[in-house]
Formats: C-alpha cells, sequence, structure tokens
C-alpha cells in the first residue's frame, strides 16, 4: 500500500475543508451542483504534478480542475456526458483576448438597452415542442423567460463563438440565479440589473484570468470532450496521448440524488431551461448523468458503470500516475467498502495517510472527510458520515 506523505496530507485535508467564498479566475462563471472548491483541485494539482504535466478529470463538471489547471501551467483533459457541463467548462477556459474583452465592454450598452419583452427569436417554436420552456412560460415566470430570449436573440450579432459563448453564459449564470430555487422568481428589473451586473462582473474576472495566463512561461488550453463511461478510454486516449500524472475528479455519488440536467422553478417544478440558453440539447433523465437508480436495491448498476469508468481509466494511467477523487455516499456504512471494491476491482490499489489531524477526518480509517452543509442534494438520512460529508480518496494502480 502506497501512503500519502504527512506534508501532502495536510495541505490537501486544509484545501478540502476551506470554506473560504468561491472566487478568482472564472469560477464564479456558473453555479454547477456538487463541485469541489478551486483551493481543493489547486491544491491537489500542486501537490502531485509540476507544470507542464498532464491533468485528467473523467467527471469534468462545471471544469474547476481544467480552471485550475490552466492556470497553474499543467496540461490537462477533461470529459463529461453533460452537454451543459462541457459548455460551461468550455467558456470558463477560453482566455479572451485583451481586444476581445475590450469589444465586449463597447458592446454591453446597447445590449443592456436592447433587454425588452418586444424581441422574440425565430426557433422559439423547436426549443417549445422539445418541452425546454417547461415550466418558464407560468404566469410568473413567461416575462423572465422572453427577457431571456431577448438576450440570446442579440447574441447571435456577435462575430464569433467564444464572444457569444461567453454572453449565453452571462445569460444563464443570471437566468439561474432568478429562477434555480427561488421561491419568487426575480422581477423584469432586478433581472435586467442581474444580467449587467453578471457581465461586468465576469468580464473582470475574465480580465484577471489574462493577466495570469500571461505571466506564465507557458499555458495551456485544456482539451474538453464529450465521452460516456463506455467510451471514455478511447475517446481519453485519443485526446490524453500520454498517460496522466494526475486524474482529479468527482464522480456522481451513489444514492445520492443531484440535478446535474434540471432547473427547480418554484419548487420542484423541474425545467430544461439551461440547455436552450446554452443552445446545447439535454440527453435524458437522471440516471443518465449519475450511473444508476438511486432507488434500484442494492445500486447494482451504479457499482457496475463506476467499475468500468475505472477499469476504462486504469488502461490510460500508469504507475506513477494518482488518482484523487472527491465522494459522497447515502449510506456510507456499506457503500463506501462497495465503492473500494469496485475500485480494486478496476485495477487500483488505495493510497492512504497514516498521520493527520484526526479532529477533521474519521479516526477509524484516517481518511479526510469534510462537512458540506446546505447542499441542495443531501440525503434525509444524517448519520456520522452521511451524503453532507465527503471523503476524498487516493488510488494509484495495482
Amino acid at each position: 500500500m502506497h501512503f500519502i506523505s504527512d506534508e501532502q496530507h495536510n495541505s490537501i485535508q486544509s484545501a478540502a475543508v476551506d470554506r473560504s467564498i468561491v472566487r478568482g479566475a472564472t469560477h464564479r462563471f456558473y453555479r454547477y451542483p456538487a463541485r469541489f472548491s478551486p483551493q481543493f483541485a489547486r491544491t491537489v494539482i500542486e501537490e502531485f504534478t509540476s507544470p507542464g504535466d498532464l491533468v485528467y478529470d473523467p467527471f469534468l463538471g462545471g471544469g474547476t480542475t481544467a480552471v485550475e489547471a490552466l492556470r497553474s501551467g499543467r496540461r490537462c483533459v477533461g470529459s463529461d456526458i453533460n452537454e451543459l457541463a462541457l459548455f460551461v467548462s468550455k467558456v470558463k477556459c477560453t482566455v479572451l483576448s485583451k481586444s476581445d474583452v475590450q469589444f465586449l465592454e463597447r458592446w454591453l450598452p446597447g445590449f443592456s438597452r436592447g433587454l425588452k419583452l418586444s424581441k422574440s427569436g425565430t426557433n422559439d417554436e423547436e426549443w417549445r415542442t422539445k418541452g425546454y420552456f417547461r415550466h418558464i412560460e407560468t404566469d410568473e415566470t413567461w416575462r423572465n423567460r422572453n427577457l431571456i430570449q431577448s438576450a440570446l436573440s442579440m447574441v447571435e450579432e456577435l462575430p464569433s463563438e467564444p464572444l457569444k459563448g461567453f454572453v449565453r453564459c452571462v445569460v444563464l449564470r443570471s437566468a439561474q440565479l432568478s429562477l434555480d430555487g427561488r421561491r419568487s422568481v426575480m422581477t423584469l428589473g432586478q433581472l435586467r440589473e442581474k444580467i449587467v451586473e453578471n457581465f461586468l462582473e465576469m468580464l473582470s474576472d475574465m480580465r484577471s484570468l489574462l493577466a495570469e495566463v500571461s505571466e506564465l512561461t507557458e499555458y495551456y488550453g485544456p482539451d474538453i470532450i464529450k465521452s460516456d463511461a463506455s467510451s471514455m478510454s478511447n475517446a481519453a486516449k485519443t485526446s490524453l496521448k500520454s498517460p496522466p500524472k494526475l486524474i482529479l475528479t468527482s464522480p456522481p455519488y451513489p444514492g445520492v440524488h443531484v440535478l446535474y440536467h434540471r432547473w427547480q422553478v418554484k419548487g420542484r417544478r423541474e425545467t430544461a431551461a439551461p440547455y436552450w440558453i446554452a443552445n446545447k440539447l439535454d440527453g435524458d433523465g437522471e440516471r443518465y448523468y449519475t450511473l444508476g437508480n438511486r432507488h434500484e436495491k442494492g445500486l447494482k448498476s451504479y457499482f457496475e458503470n463506476i467499475e468500468a469508468v475505472f477499469r476504462s481509466l486504469a488502461t490510460t494511467a500508469d504507475p506513477s500516475t494518482m488518482i484523487v477523487q472527491m465522494v459522497a455516499f447515502s449510506d456510507p456504512d456499506w457503500q463506501l467498502d462497495r465503492y473500494l471494491e469496485a475500485m480494486k476491482n478496476a485495477g487500483f490499489k488505495e493510497s492512504v495517510s497514516q498521520l493527520g489531524d484526526l479532529s477533521e477526518q474519521d479516526s477509524e480509517d484516517h481518511r479526510i472527510w469534510r462537512d458540506v452543509p446546505n447542499r441542495k442534494w443531501h440525503a434525509q438520512r444524517q448519520s456520522k458520515r452521511s451524503s453532507s460529508k465527503e471523503v476524498i480518496l487516493f488510488h494509484s494502480l495495482a
């Protein structure tokens, strides 16, 4: 069994339990579910890689790994099955030029004035027929939908795809704050103000990212690909070209309900509107994104799929590759052991630390655990290690 050094353990532990507000680079562009913090990603990358090394995240989600790899001068490949995740990650990792930022600054006043209900898109009916407007055309929400549409209509006037993606992400972020998980949606005035506020804030964040990468000796734009579990190995190998030094990821959590593909409007009324705003197509229901049905007895499909994923990943790794995961469980009393069994069957052995501050970890297994309060996806069951806690797992090839 390989051991993590005391210094590495304590450094990663401090980053994992850090509850600082997320800021820096482009991390605030969109609030993706169940993401780990930039501080954690950056620390793991710095502890296990050097500039120019390759980092791979097979469950890329909102792109935290890719952004931190970019900021720290590492090469990165990220993959995900979710078109929304891929859109957000690509926007976050596309470093706009100084002239692009200046163009958007000049474009913003006209964009702000054009945010009116009178504009409508030419392909509304197609999106409506496919169900993407479900629950956002009610008496309370239709005005917001129409304002969002007026913004998207103006996006098409922009001269390049990176600029279009950036402004779509501005609208996406603003619409999420207006609609998702709110008891009452924003007024039109509030939504207009939020769009302009987010536009300016995201431009400022983009300028900061541009300044950071400009100071690097060399920086690498992440390679972001769409891949599901069954084809991950082939897709990854095509992009990786060499074994990654680090696989850093947070896979779907067994038995834990996470809405990766929907917003919830006025309670539990789900909408696929974020895909419309991103101009992407939704794939399927919850099981499509979470590797299995959380109600299935023994979570048989989930553990079969997670084993298949890591068996595939084993073919992309070499003995020097470190695999670091952040995972939570709806019932860790049996699911943690089952998860570790799947990793073993896939060809990996666990690396652990013998020491560390036991106040922030489980004293029985010496793993790092972190509390994650106020998450929407908490299971109702609360125990010493319920889904309100995440664990950091370290593995390498057996």
